[in-house]
């Protein structure tokens, strides 16, 4: 082979490695930094840190509701209630598209249906 050969298929093949660390093959984050840096995009990031939230929210309330200790549930309450606004906040912030508004008030009334469908969940455990 000509020398010239030899130094295309070098070439090539540094090309198709940096193309296999451009899509993310070599990728060595996390699953938790490759979230927070934004590679799942917005929605997946954000529902995702959103489902996080009402978990924790849901064990934690229910642990507060089934010790009747009602001064930690509302702090909790309102912890969850804060983190929620601060989700939306952070989606208005980074949301780059048309109709701005109309994807934050679908969004947010969606976060509240789920609060509050999770909140009665918590107090379930009253009875």
């Amino acid at each position: 082979m000509s020398l010239y050969v030899k130094l295309m298929l070098m070439e090539n093949q540094s090309t198709e490695i940096e193309q296999l660390s451009d899509t993310g093959f070599a990728d060595n984050r996390s699953f938790a930094q490759r979230l927070l840096s934004g590679d799942y995009g917005l929605a997946v990031t954000y529902w995702i840190l959103f489902f996080l939230g009402c978990t924790l929210y849901f064990l934690w309330g229910s642990r507060a509701v089934d010790s009747e200790n009602w001064i930690s549930y509302l702090i909790i309450s309102a912890l969850q209630l804060g983190y929620t606004a601060l989700l939306l906040v952070l989606i208005r912030n980074a949301y780059k598209g048309p109709q701005l508004w109309k994807v934050m008030s679908r969004t947010s009334s969606i976060f509240t249906i789920i609060n509050i469908l999770v909140a009665i969940c918590t107090l379930g455990f009253i009875y």
